[in-house]
This record gives structure tokens, sequence and C-alpha cells, in this order.
């Protein structure tokens, strides 16, 4: 099972901005947890103006603490955008993709894009203390609440990973899972939350934002390795997705 990256600004969209507005800090959850949480997180702020920032989402379920608001969040399917003002802090865990299947097994494609309050699978959880204090808290919480040795969660992992690893297509997917598409589906379906095609796509529209945030402008390329048919194609979907062409976005995090 991989590490999360902790550093990574992956779904942060224009990141170079959002580090001059708030602070975002990750924290690998403890060994025994590990299977099931792919990262805490926590984002503060102190702010004399408004700040609006975008968000491309990861395929996970995530449980927030935040002002005025204790939520889990299902996948959400599209960009969001959250305004940041005045000062504030929220702690958060991020689940492994298909994870959080362990502490509320219900069809996972039932709750996306939809949010329901954090008492509702684990109960009440101490929000005093400092982030530190209060990831401790969360995780006393998982174990009381309890979760199921379900296989289909190491294998979603592995799944998970091979993408990240290269699968660019639901074939190439289903070759290395051994499943027929609509079986593959259906699992997605069930612990996910989305498509499997959907997943794909989103991995790689976060690798060209995240490589053109760096400063990587050439959009052939940057398409033919990322498995796009040509440029127009990519171009489309990054569009439908991040919000703006490449073009556009280019030049947004160059000024910014």
């Amino acid at each position: 099972m991989s590490a999360p990256d902790l550093e990574s600004r992956r779904g942060i969209l224009n990141p170079d901005a959002a580090e001059r507005h708030f602070r975002l800090t990750r924290y690998a959850p403890s060994e025994d947890l590990a299977h099931l949480v792919d990262r805490h997180w926590v984002v503060a702020w102190d702010l004399e103006q408004p700040f609006t920032q975008e968000v491309v989402s990861h395929p996970s379920f995530h449980m927030v603490f935040e002002p005025g608001a204790h939520l889990i969040y299902g996948v959400v399917s599209q960009r969001f955008r959250r305004q940041l003002q005045r000062s504030g802090i929220a702690v958060a865990t991020k689940f492994r993709p298909g994870a959080f299947h362990a502490f509320h097994p219900v069809p996972a494609h039932a709750l996306t894009d939809r949010t329901f309050p954090i008492t509702d699978v684990f109960g009440p959880i101490s929000t005093e203390g400092d982030e530190r204090v209060r990831i401790a808290a969360m995780e006393e919480g998982m174990r009381a609440r309890g979760f199921e040795d379900d296989p289909r969660i190491a294998e979603l992992t592995g799944l998970f990973a091979a993408m990240l690893d290269g699968i660019t297509t639901v074939d190439e997917l289903c070759a290395h899972a051994g499943y027929s598409k609509r079986t593959l589906q259906r699992l997605f379906r069930e612990y996910v939350g989305v498509s499997p095609k959907w997943v794909l796509s989103r991995f790689r529209l976060h690798e060209a934002a995240d490589r053109m945030a760096d400063g990587e402008h050439d959009w052939p390329r940057l398409a033919l390795e990322l498995g796009f048919f040509d440029q127009a194609h990519f171009i489309k979907a990054f569009k439908a997705v991040i919000g703006r062409s490449p073009a556009d976005y280019g030049l947004k995090t160059s000024t910014m």
C-alpha cells in the first residue's frame, strides 16, 4: 500500500495563489487506520479580504470540521468553490477511495454530491484542543465506530495505484483487474460513488493542471502523454472540468 504524498497540491487550482492566502497542512494517519485513511488535512486562514478557492475534487469521501458545520462529504463530482473570510480553521480526514464504505456500508453513489452530519456515522467527536489533538479525537471516533474488514477496499486501493501509475483507459483497467466493464462499474458505483471513466478522466486533468501550474504549456505533448485522442479533445475536457481553457488557466497561474 502506497503512502500518501503529503506535499501534493493536486486538485487545488492556482496553488501558488492559494499558498499566499491560507495554510494547508497534511498529516499521515495512524498505522492501524492507514488502509482506510489517505491523510488528515488542516486549512487555517486569517484574511483582511475574502478569498475564493476553487478545487477539482478527488474520488474520496471527507470528514470535515469547519466553522459552523461538521459534515461528511461524499465525492464531489464538479469543480467547487469555497470562500474564506476573516479567520478560521478546518480540520478534516480524507478517506482512501472506496474506504468510507467500511464505516458506512451504504451504496456510495447514493452519497455523491451530498453531505450529512458526522454524528450520523461516528457520534460526537471532540473539537477541543489544537489540530493534532483534534485529529487524534477523530481517529478515536473511527476506532470507536469500528469498521468492516472488506477485501474489496484493498482491491480498490490497488486499482487506484495502477491508475495513478499510468493506466488511462477503462479497457486497460478491466484487463488489470480481470473484470468485465459491468463488474468494474458495479464495484465503483457501490464503493467509490463515481464510474471508472470519471476517475480516469479526473486523474488526467489533475495531472494536467498540476503540470501547467508548474509552467508546462506544450498542449500537444501534454495531451499525448495523458492519453487524450488529440489536442482538441484535451482542451474540451480541460475546460469542462477546470472551467477555463488550458491557455487561460496557464496564463492565470503564471500571473497570480
